[in-house]
Formats: structure tokens, sequence, C-alpha cells
């Protein structure tokens, strides 16, 4: 199945309207605005994913077509630079992976854990994923403008 990850892809394009300023406040609405405009793409997948006969290589075939996706689109003599890198790992940490673990369910489920290997593997680093409610938690609040 080809999935519409180009769709997705266009987040990383945006990556720097996410990454600034970011704050508890700053980062719910991001979220927010994360789900409008990309959620539904993993949703399609998910729904892909949850109705096929052998979900695992459609989690593998999803995850491979993201990946390399961004790998083609960003790097350059098949390396990406390591600023560059920590940015679109972000957007993946931040971003796609709660929203994912948001779909609770079997297919969600299963797709995290095979996203993360296939990322990894074809960008060359080493990231993990955490839930909204973690990430959102780990924010630090202001009294009165101090921590």
């Amino acid at each position: 199945m080809a999935y519409n990850t180009d769709r997705l892809l266009d987040v990383f394009e945006e990556r720097y309207k996410y990454l600034k300023k970011l704050k508890q406040v700053t980062y719910e609405a991001n979220t927010a605005e994360f789900a409008t405009e990309y959620g539904p793409v993993i949703d399609e997948a998910i729904e892909v994913i949850s109705g096929s006969e052998d979900s695992a290589k459609e989690c593998a075939e999803f995850s491979v077509q993201l990946a390399q996706g961004v790998f083609d689109a960003y790097s350059k003599k098949g390396k990406i630079t390591p600023t560059l890198l920590m940015d679109l790992n972000f957007i993946m940490i931040y971003y796609v992976f709660p929203y994912l673990l948001k779909k609770q369910g079997k297919a969600a489920d299963e797709l995290a854990p095979i996203l993360k290997d296939k990322w990894n593997e074809i960008l060359g680093c080493n990231i993990s994923y955490t839930t909204y409610e973690d990430l959102y938690a780990g924010f630090k609040k202001r009294l009165f403008g101090f921590f």
C-alpha cells in the first residue's frame, strides 16, 4: 500500500514553527495544530494497518516510506547534518509519536516501535518515544515569572 507520507513530510519542512519558543502553552497549541494538519495521515495508516491481514508488514511499509522520504529529502551525499537530524528527531519525538500513541489500539501500539526502529535504522540515530502526557508534564510552569 502506498501511504500519503508526502503530506506528513510537510511537517518536517515547517519544523521551525514547531520548534521555536517551545513552552507548555505553545506545545499544547502546536500539538493541536499538528493533529489537525497531519493527524489524518497517521489516522489513515492506522486504519489500513487495522484492516490488514499482515499488520506487521503494513507497519513496516509505512515506517520505511516515512523514514526513507525524510532521509531522501534532507540528506546530502548520504548524510544528514547533526543539527538537522536533531530537529527532525524532535518532530518525531514531540509530535508524531505522541499523536500516534494517543490513538490507542492494537495498530497504533504495533506501529510505534516499528516506526521507531525503522527511523533509527534509516536515519542512523537512536531515538525513543513517549506520550504527550509525559512530555507535557515535563514542562515547568512559571509562578510570578520564576520557575
